[in-house]
């Protein structure tokens, strides 16, 4: 379970990190020109149907067009799927939520059964039928908990509110259906409901985390409104905050393919279009005797579960563990690893082992992939190496002497600065900014100056 988010906010990007138990379970970059449109809610156009996909292409105000399939046109998910014809028309105006994030030449994945989520409850506009989550065991929770949706259809009650009162689960309900209907006269397209500010979605979605920790103190207000003061709390050290807690180390072995276990065996992951393919080695694994293939899958299982979160790898994955002989141990393996997907809403933790060994599951792909975000080679992008040289430049000055920061960078990396990124590091620092281009340098190198 997730104990700890860190809240960075630096020129051009915030960095939220997900902690559990000191390891680094997730980092979402909310980065300028950038942001995720997941969960935000459009008045689209219809701007063609492609029948040969049982789908339409609907417009939602710049980027490319969002896809949506026919069985995401449904208002009722347990309905039979029709053509798309049967949902919408060309040039019809409609209502959609974007469920993932536009990614390379695909557009944003939309639903016409949108959802807002709020600490408590779920209203889901036109669902058919009030449900209440199976987590609440509790028969007399859940009776209170009846009492207080009563008819409301639309209404979902999530797991954290047997722990709420009536008073804050009737507040929050009719402040759902408030931004709900806030802005339906709008015309397309127009967005409706802007996506949630990552920070919130985080907070939203780990409400019993014990600490969160920020680094700006601007940031402190609007973070206290979703928690109590006494999980909250600035940095005040000298060592950058993600640095300090491991997360920047985190993301730096994340861009390899190879992650070492503690017991010397390895898990190799690659990634492409079609699939991740993963495979567990014994490697140098310390023992010997018919439990090595078994120890070192337990332990794959495990960082397997927190690799692929950290990673954000969605689609099909296919693991070839070690081979074991026994239902038995390879139960306990798939035990293993539903244990590590299971505060993970993107994973379908998988039934078993496939006739050949291997095991077969999937991940909803909700935002681009670490990989895509960052960007290939050891350093990344263009754009990850200019936000770093602008985050430590941040960092610099306020130590650094007096005057004017002079930045000189790779022609690319300059060129990301040419943005608005040199006049947000400007405004940040309180300083001039100046940045050159060295036709000699590599990507990565760089020189910072002050005064």
């Amino acid at each position: 379970m997730i104990d700890t988010i860190l809240v960075s906010d630096a020129p051009g990007e915030t960095r939220v990190a997900l902690l559990a138990d000191g390891q680094t379970i997730e980092v979402i970059h909310h980065r300028a020109g950038h942001e995720s449109l997941v969960d935000g809610v459009y008045c689209g156009r219809v701007t063609a149907l492609a029948p040969n996909l049982n789908a339409a292409f609907i417009d939602i105000g710049g980027g490319p067009p969002g896809f949506l399939n026919a069985a995401d046109a449904r208002t009722d998910r347990d309905a039979g799927v029709k053509p798309i014809g049967a949902y919408v028309h060309e040039g019809q105006a409609v209502v959609v939520q974007v469920r993932r994030d536009a990614m390379g030449d695909k557009g944003p994945r939309l639903t016409m059964r949108p959802t807002l989520a709020g600490r408590y409850l779920v209203f889901q506009p036109g669902q058919a039928r009030a449900e209440i989550s199976k987590r609440i065991t509790d028969e007399a929770e859940r009776e209170r908990l009846r009492r207080l949706v009563g008819d409301d259809r639309e209404i979902t009650v999530r797991t954290r509110a047997a722990k709420a009162s009536d008073d804050d689960i009737l507040g929050e309900r009719q402040a759902l259906r408030t931004r709900w209907e806030g802005d339906s006269a709008l015309s397309a397209p127009a967005q409706l409901i802007a996506p949630p500010d990552p920070v919130e979605r985080a907070l939203s979605d780990n409400p019993d985390v014990a600490r969160v920790v920020v680094d700006m103190p601007a940031r402190h207000a609007a973070v206290r409104q979703h928690c109590g003061d006494g999980v909250l709390e600035t940095w005040s050290e000298t060592k950058p905050l993600l640095e300090a807690f491991g997360v920047e180390a985190a993301l730096d072995a994340a861009r390899d393919n190879r992650v070492t276990l503690p017991s010397g065996g390895a898990v190799i992951i690659e990634q492409t279009e079609a699939l991740c393919a993963i495979d567990v080695d014994s490697g140098g694994h310390q023992g010997g005797g018919k439990t090595v293939a078994l120890d070192v899958n337990l332990e794959a299982a495990a960082e397997i579960g927190r690799q692929l979160r950290l990673r954000g790898i969605g689609g099909v994955i296919v693991i070839d563990f070690i081979t074991m002989t026994g239902d038995k141990r390879r139960g306990r393996v798939i035990d293993a690893l539903r244990a590590a997907l299971a505060g993970d809403l993107d994973a379908v933790a998988p039934s078993g082992f496939t006739e050949l060994g291997l095991v077969e599951m999937r991940r909803r792909r909700s935002r681009p992939s670490l990989g895509q975000v960052m960007g290939a080679g050891p350093h990344g992008s263009a754009q990850t190496v200019a936000l770093a040289i602008a985050r430590h430049a941040a960092q610099q000055s306020r130590t650094a002497a007096p005057g004017p920061i002079t930045i000189a960078a790779a022609g690319e990396v300059a060129q990301v600065f040419g943005g608005t990124l040199r006049a947000v590091l400007a405004e940040t620092t309180g300083r001039a900014v100046t940045v050159t281009t060295e036709p000699a340098y590599g990507r990565a190198k760089h020189h910072v100056s002050f005064g």
